[in-house]
């Protein structure tokens, strides 16, 4: 029996099937859409709980004094835990003391570009870099020269532990100043640091250009040479302080007519005054100027290669870096008794000198006791330049430039001390930042011109 075989109709419903696989990536779309939905969920919640850690980690609680207005203490508890995370922490991971120095260079340098301000001009005040005398500088003048107020001149020495600050660092600070103290002339130094250039390089560099100014200041700026400020912070505080005692005894004309110290380092010999246990009380763990790091850089600065012996700069917080004749000849200049009261209140006893390190002790001694390179330890400080000394609650070196004012103004030197409570070292830096700052830079134009105007009369 012959089958007939039909042909098969191969063709299919196109339009159903095709509402089928669209149905099916809808569905898969969504799923898809749904996965990514919880991944993204899961890592928002995985952040905020890293988040949350990283802030348990990384709090620090800051003195509850710090900052005179609520805008200042805001900032500052903002500004310094990015600090520490940028600067610190990275610095403390470093395996010498040269790395830690050049990440402290490159991180500093690079926050003080980040909080400005960018943009900081004056149409009547002209800004340019200088050599002379084969030392570079940052000169400020006006347009004209009877656009200034004062035919005086302002020298300036910036800090940074002789290691870390420059012109350039120090830029906005200084053209804040200049602004505001209308003379001819505001130079500031860009004077040779360590560990590239020990004691005394940098401080025979500010010598160089304030004997400049001295000698050219008045053809060049019209500038009265009897009529020169010269100030600093910090180590631009010391060398300041040190300049004004070495014109002296060598009886260097025309005299200084005033000095500003801004919370100055003036003496290495005891790193273990109240202020210093103020800091252990209340500032372990944050990123303002520590105990440590004045050891590292004010270690170089004596010469010592720390950096092939970074444990001297620990044993110098404790004191172990200076021989006990050393600290006994030393030890009138560091009187805790003649400290304010308030003080005295993290005063510890000591109890025995510690056993310092022989080869570290010997090596220091003769700098020590140096009134070049510690200021405080000049025996007789009479005649010298009147003085505006300011120091701050919040600093390791309070307590060498509260007892500096004290001496200074016990030898006849005209003295004022303005100490702030709510302050703390370097807050300068952050004068566009902080209203404390500027009420600083406030008090020292007020003090320069009043003393640059009694001159004139």
């Amino acid at each position: 029996v012959a089958h007939q075989v039909m042909p098969i109709d191969r063709s299919i419903n196109t339009t159903k099937y095709e509402k089928i696989v669209d149905k099916e990536r809808s569905v898969a779309g969504k799923a898809k859409r749904a996965a990514i939905g919880c991944l993204l969920a899961y890592l928002a919640i995985a952040a905020c709980i890293l988040s949350m850690m990283l802030a348990a980690a990384i709090y620090r609680p800051l003195p509850s004094e710090l900052g005179v207005t609520w805008k200042d203490r805001l900032r500052g508890r903002i500004f310094e835990p990015f600090t520490r995370l940028v600067y610190y922490y990275p610095s403390r991971l470093c395996p010498n003391a040269l790395c830690m120095l050049h990440w402290t260079r490159l991180s500093i340098k690079s926050l003080t570009r980040l909080i400005g301000p960018w943009f900081d001009c004056h149409p009547d005040l002209l800004m340019e870099t200088s050599e002379w005398d084969g030392v570079k500088a940052l000169v400020y003048h006006p347009r004209k020269q009877s656009m200034a107020e004062s035919d005086g001149a302002i020298v300036f020495f910036h800090g940074g532990g002789f290691a870390i600050g420059d012109i350039k660092m120090y830029e906005s600070l200084t053209t804040a100043m200049a602004k505001q103290m209308s003379t001819r002339l505001f130079v500031s130094v860009e004077y040779r640091r360590v560990p590239e250039t020990v004691f005394p390089g940098g401080l025979e560099d500010c010598e160089k250009i304030l004997d400049f100014v001295i000698a050219n200041g008045p053809e060049m700026y019209g500038i009265d040479p009897n009529k020169i400020v010269i100030m600093g912070d910090s180590a631009g505080g010391n060398i300041a302080a040190a300049i004004t005692q070495r014109r002296k005894r060598r009886g260097a004309k025309p005299s200084i007519l005033g000095q500003v110290l801004i919370y100055p380092f003036l003496q290495m010999s005891d790193l273990q005054s109240p202020s210093y246990h103020l800091w252990q009380r209340e500032m372990e763990g944050i990123s303002f100027v520590d105990p440590l790091s004045v050891g590292f850089y004010s270690l170089w600065y004596a010469g010592v290669d720390v950096n092939a012996h970074p444990e001297y700069a620990k044993a110098a917080t404790q004191n172990r870096h200076a021989s006990k004749e050393v600290r006994t000849m030393t030890a009138k200049y560091m009187n805790y008794s003649l400290l304010p009261a308030e003080f005295r209140d993290d005063l510890k006893s000591s109890g025995e000198m510690p056993e310092p390190i022989k080869e570290l002790s010997e090596h220091l001694t003769p700098f020590l006791t140096n009134p070049d390179f510690a200021p405080l330890m000049q025996p007789d400080l009479s005649h010298l330049p009147p003085a505006l000394v300011i120091t701050t609650q919040f600093d390791v070196l309070r307590d060498e430039g509260t007892l500096y004012a004290q001496r200074l103004n016990a030898s006849g030197v005209p003295t004022q001390w303005t100490h702030y409570a709510h302050g703390f070292h370097g807050m300068l830096n952050l004068h566009n930042k902080l209203q404390i700052a500027r009420d600083v830079i406030a008090n020292i134009t007020e003090w320069t011109m009043k003393l640059l105007r009694v001159s004139t009369a």
